[in-house]
């Protein structure tokens, strides 16, 4: 309507007139310095770019555009503090990014509870377990869990008299991240050695039946070969030897059947229920895994509560799930409730951040086309030209 009448201004007066932006970080060198975007939600242009994501920088940028009254954003600390100070301001948190959290947190838990490969309930061995005296290495294995162990109740005890990760890393002179999965782990380490998946298992099926044509291990490998198998020539003559060797003794032979967790963690989260071979699969699992189930049963009831768009349930469930202290979700859940409000606007409200990854690659892309040619000022300009 301004350039109807014929009256130039300049894209920053201009922006005096948005009430609704979204704001993103964007890298310049990733993981040492980054940049913020910002458009109209609205028209879904670029408005602004920032040279940097200091909260000075945003304070003063925030100052000079007092007409906004809605900002979309994700859940990045500055951009928070920034506008916590801003009381004409409503919060939106992008709903993308609540999805994208649980399901790194969805990944995460199936990584520390399930092994790579997850044998399958007909193949588990129900014979009486025998008394089987440990060997040197085994010994030492059992020792060194019980240290790392004790050395975890240790760390536990001294995070609950309030030090944090970095000041127990200086006493008990170990690295942060290890400092924090000790506090993260809830029962003494595993002994078991988790199992790889192998490129023979999906053709243990065809030995076994090729040994039993009376196929040599020569012959077995050359046919193999001609259905894409990528294993090598020693692990298939391995597996034909442990086949040979429950032949003799008479044994059923069987192929082993796994469970790849990858299968398992996308079963779990896509939570079809209709098809009835995924829903034996998840039965298996969480009956096999029963620390799973209320896990389960929270980023369920996250992901519906987000889908009906019913605040109410939202927030019944995230205070529940922060009284029942589980240690798999604790971090997430303490997370969510220090920015809790943006949080229940992005499940109310309809203003999402969407509109602004689209245009966090056109700058990417623009970026790599200037790269060694230019500065951030015409960098700027590009961005914020519209034919």
């Amino acid at each position: 309507m301004i350039r109807c009448f014929g009256l130039f201004i300049n894209r920053t007066s201009n922006l005096r007139f948005v009430p609704f932006v979204g704001i993103d970080d964007f890298a310049w060198r990733k993981g040492h310095r980054y940049g913020v975007l910002i458009c109209d939600g609205l028209t879904h242009q670029p408005v602004d770019v920032l040279p940097d994501r200091e909260k000075e920088t945003l304070e003063n940028w925030f100052k000079e555009h007092t007409m906004i009254i809605k900002v979309t954003r994700d859940r990045y600390r500055r951009f928070k503090e920034v506008l916590d100070g801003i009381s004409s301001i409503t919060q939106i948190h992008d709903r993308f990014h609540l999805i994208q959290n649980l399901w790194t947190l969805h990944d995460n838990v199936l990584r520390k509870l399930l092994p790579n490969r997850i044998k399958k309930d007909m193949q588990e061995n129900i014979s009486t377990p025998q008394e089987i005296s440990l060997t040197k290495s085994e010994k030492a294995r059992v020792e060194n869990a019980n240290k790392k162990w004790e050395q975890a109740c240790h760390i536990k005890e001294l995070k609950k008299e309030g030090y944090s990760l970095q000041k127990i890393s200086d006493i008990v002179n170990i690295d942060r991240r290890t400092v924090k999965k000790y506090v993260e782990m809830t029962e003494p380490p595993s002994l078991k050695r988790t199992k790889r998946p192998k490129p023979l298992d999906a053709f243990q099926q065809e030995v076994i039946q090729c040994e039993t044509d009376g196929l040599t291990i020569s012959a077995m490998y050359h046919k193999l070969k001609e259905k894409d198998y990528t294993g090598t020539y020693g692990a298939l003559k391995c597996y034909v030897a442990s086949v040979r060797k429950k032949k003799k003794a008479g044994q059923t032979l069987q192929p082993d059947s796994y469970y790849d967790r990858k299968k398992v963690r996308k079963i779990l989260w896509q939570n079809d229920l209709e098809d009835e071979k995924k829903r034996e699969i998840m039965n298996e699992i969480l009956t096999k895994y029963p620390k799973l189930r209320p896990f389960y049963a929270f980023i369920t009831s996250f992901r519906q509560a987000l889908k009906d768009r019913d605040m109410h349930e939202f927030r019944e469930l995230i205070l529940y799930e922060k009284d029942r202290h589980d240690p798999l979700t604790t971090h997430f859940i303490s997370r969510l409730l220090s920015d809790f409000s943006p949080t229940l606007n992005a499940i109310e409200l309809d203003e999402n951040n969407g509109f602004l990854e689209g245009q966090v690659n056109r700058l990417k892309t623009i970026k790599r086309m200037l790269y060694g040619r230019a500065s951030f000022p015409l960098l700027r300009l590009r961005i914020l030209y519209q034919p």
